[in-house]
């Protein structure tokens, strides 16, 4: 992986200095900017994200470009690490905004470093769409945010119903999450989600985004026999490490794990026996024509193809997003931000690979900003991801109905 990280963030760098902007041989050219995570423990939902988004430009491009009233414009990716720190990532924001001239962020990840960006996004009216959890990213005072991909607020109680119908003398659970915004966010979502079925939060730990050892935490949380293990908002090869320890002291329970988007890198680590009963609702058998659509079949296999390696369920979120931003922009015949986020809203339902998409759940924000799409619930048995069923979000299915997955 660190290999694949310093080819892609090389790539980038190119890109960055390769001579775009206004007056290029292609005509004008939008820039997008990327201020995520391409490095560390958080890595995988950047990279996926930003080659998501490259994806959906190269196929506006190989069509000769976005044709706003007549003008061309070619589609630029800017970009760069901020290593899941937000002051680096408020000064990604500064530098893509002042310098690059940016009018869209559509890279990022990580609650915390998104609270960063939008503090410059805000001000500057800049649109920006992201990955990152946190109630606070969305709001009417924010309206050119939007989250590509399930929050807690949309899908915890879902997700611990399913868990709660194959383990239903649970009682007890326990979280362990980071602690951020994404980490307080997740793991408390879960334990509201818990409470409302009469399970009882014992222990909720909160750990820093560089730790590597969890023998002392997970000592305190299996001193309280939970029924149910949460990783909440743990990044993929932090929480393979937490499961791997978990084993190791005794645990053979089940897992819950909210922000597990790409299971493949922490089954590598745990192993698969450390991953069994492992319940996942941002990650499932993506190649499974159980609860998938052939399109999205396509798109993984076209990804795999090209980079050799699973695509993060973010990742796989920001190509669809982005693919509705510019469908947008060229519907309304505009680039403005203020005009295209109306737009999206406006302009829905959409009909993704993903399945039914609407951007919703104004009842927590206070502006339906919310990616949402069929929630599929997976599950980890003998090293695999198997689908086990699927759910639609009350604001989807009061525009789709009762859609149901082609047999």
């Amino acid at each position: 992986m660190k290999k694949v990280i310093c080819i892609f963030t090389g790539l980038l760098i190119v890109a960055m200095f390769g001579g775009f902007g206004p007056g290029s041989a292609f005509g004008e050219t939008l820039v997008i900017g990327g201020d995520a995570p391409l490095s560390g423990p958080a890595a995988s939902w950047g990279i996926g994200q930003a080659r998501g988004v490259q994806m959906a430009m190269d196929e506006i491009n190989a069509k000769g470009g976005l044709n706003i009233k007549g003008k061309k414009y070619t589609l630029k990716l800017v970009s760069y690490d901020n290593k899941a720190q937000a002051n680096e990532a408020a000064s990604i924001a500064n530098k893509l905004i002042y310098s690059e001239k940016v009018k869209y962020i559509m890279v990022a990840a990580v609650g915390a470093t998104g609270r960063a960006i939008q503090t410059v996004t805000v001000r500057n009216n800049v649109f920006f769409s992201f990955s990152c959890w946190g109630k606070m990213l969305l709001g009417p005072k924010k309206p050119l945010n939007f989250r590509f991909g399930f929050s807690p607020y949309e899908m915890s109680d879902a997700y611990v119903q399913a868990v709660k119908k194959i383990y239903p003398n649970a009682k007890t659970i326990a979280t362990i999450s980071p602690n951020d915004t994404s980490g307080w966010d997740g793991a408390k979502g879960d334990i509201r989600a818990a409470k409302k079925l009469g399970i009882k939060c014992v222990a909720e730990e909160y750990y820093e985004r560089d730790q590597t050892d969890f023998h002392a935490t997970l000592t305190r949380i299996l001193s309280k026999k939970p029924d149910i293990l949460d990783l909440a908002t743990s990044p993929m090869s932090t929480g393979g490490v937490i499961l791997k320890q978990a084993y190791e002291m005794g645990y053979k329970g089940p897992k819950a794990w909210n922000a597990c988007s790409m299971a493949s890198v922490a089954i590598k680590i745990a192993g698969k026996e450390a991953a069994e009963d492992l319940f996942l609702c941002v990650n499932w058998n993506y190649l499974s024509p159980k609860f998938t659509l052939p399109a999205l079949r396509e798109a993984i296999k076209k990804y795999e193809d090209k980079y050799k390696e699973d695509w993060d369920y973010y990742g796989i979120c920001a190509y669809a997003g982005a693919q509705i931003v510019f469908s947008n922009m060229q519907k309304i015949h505009s680039i403005d931000p203020a005009k295209v986020a109306k737009a999206m809203v406006a302009n829905q339902p959409y009909d993704t690979f993903l399945g039914p998409v609407v951007f919703g759940n104004a009842e927590v924000y206070g502006v339906p900003h919310a990616m949402l799409h069929p929630l599929v619930l997976s599950r980890v048995h003998n090293g695999q991801l198997e689908n086990m069923s699927f759910g639609l979000h009350p604001d989807l299915a009061k525009v789709v109905g009762d859609w149901k997955f082609p047999q």
